[in-house]
């Protein structure tokens, strides 16, 4: 079988976000269990930025058949070669029985044996979170992908609940397949951690760590709020809060709330960094808080547990199904449930022990081999 695999939001956005984690380990993981069939990736991109990362991976399995499709453009041809839906990637000479869309979008395409990933649905379910261009946009385009698509996979029940009720689609089309964190993310012994990490941003005291994408729905605004009324404790006024993650929509009410604190200097934007930064800070963090409001899936909070941190998480979406019982659940939006839960784990190193164990426990709930094997069983499914 040739496996075709729509590898277009790594090349245009980086390895580093969650759907493009999501697209390179499960590539690799398809890869390293299976060797009989072809896999054909395909993808359209403005930039050349991130072509090394495919090439990388190409060269990393030499004993696989990995074919390469990449068509390169410019943005504003981009959007009209969407539109008109042509020349279809067959057309430019792409060749597969059938195409993972590992991002919600389908290329153009004359295949009908199409497998479509959505991670979720935030921008249905909390609208005021995002623009009204974008919502109108993509509800019609993703419900139509939902339709079209022979099998979706789902990150999360949450995620699948969600395209169940708000499309109409039949649960036995939807399969559930969860992810992993990436093998980098883990307990590192004391030899290994590096304190020259922790300089390199400025990160010189105890700190609380939160990590995703500057925007509304992972509500960092509520977190620095509750961090500045931990400052104001004994047990909190010692420590920073350190948000890493790249800036994305209206995130301008996140960067004011920080201008607002009279504890400014001790809240650090980091922006994106290398996942061999990222580990180091994962590691030497005291704590992991994650207020988000919703997530398909929430891979930041399992990174975190990978490298045995202790974590508090909203008690929402698919973040119940991650967490788990590893981790303290905090009913959505309770602020003041938030900070009192923060200081009851830095005050009590039994407590921040014990989590931290839980975490180490359940990550092992979890593996991209078994996203893999769970993935290629679809494929082969829709081909019978």
């Amino acid at each position: 079988m040739r496996i075709g695999i729509d590898i277009s939001t790594v090349l245009n956005h980086g390895q580093d976000i969650g759907s493009g984690r999501y697209i390179i380990n499960l590539i690799r993981n398809l890869l390293k269990i299976d060797k009989e069939n072809t896999y054909a990736l395909t993808g359209r991109y403005a930039t050349g930025e991130h072509l090394p990362v495919i090439h990388a991976l190409k060269s990393n399995y030499p004993e696989n058949k990995i074919k390469l499709y990449l068509y390169q453009t410019t943005s504003k041809k981009l959007k009209l070669w969407d539109k008109l839906r042509f020349p279809t990637v067959e057309f430019l000479g792409f060749r597969a029985d059938i195409i993972h869309c590992p991002d919600f979008l389908i290329p153009p395409t004359l295949s009908r044996n199409i497998v479509l990933t959505i991670h979720d649905l935030a921008f249905i379910r909390f609208p005021e979170f995002n623009f009204d261009w974008f919502i109108k946009k993509y509800s019609g385009e993703v419900k139509k992908n939902a339709y079209i698509s022979k099998k979706i996979i789902a990150d999360s029940e949450s995620t699948r609940n969600d395209i169940v009720s708000f499309f109409g689609i039949d649960p036995a089309k939807v399969e559930v397949v969860y992810l992993a964190a990436d093998n980098i993310f883990r307990k590192l012994s004391e030899k290994e951690k590096n304190m020259d990490v922790l300089k390199k941003y400025k990160i010189n005291k105890k700190y609380i760590l939160s990590v995703g994408t500057i925007e509304p729905r992972k509500n960092f605004a509520a977190l620095i709020r509750v961090f500045n009324n931990i400052k104001q404790s004994k047990t909190g006024s010692g420590y920073k809060l350190v948000i890493v993650g790249r800036t994305g929509w209206k995130s301008e009410v996140t960067y004011q709330e920080r201008e607002n604190s009279p504890y400014r200097d001790d809240i650090l934007f980091t922006g994106r960094i290398p996942d061999q930064d990222l580990v180091q800070i994962y590691n030497q963090a005291e704590l992991f808080v994650y207020p988000s409001f919703f997530e398909g899936f929430g891979l930041p909070p399992l990174e975190a547990m990978s490298c045995g941190l202790p974590v508090i998480a909203f008690n929402t979406s698919s973040l119940k199904e991650v967490v788990g019982d590893a981790g303290i659940l905090v009913t959505a939006g309770d602020e003041s449930k938030l900070e009192n839960q923060l200081l009851h784990v830095l005050e009590n190193e039994v407590v921040k022990e014990e989590l931290s164990t839980k975490s180490l426990i359940r990550v092992k709930k979890f593996s991209w081999e078994e996203t893999a094997q769970k993935t290629l069983d679809i494929y082969n499914k829709i081909t019978l």
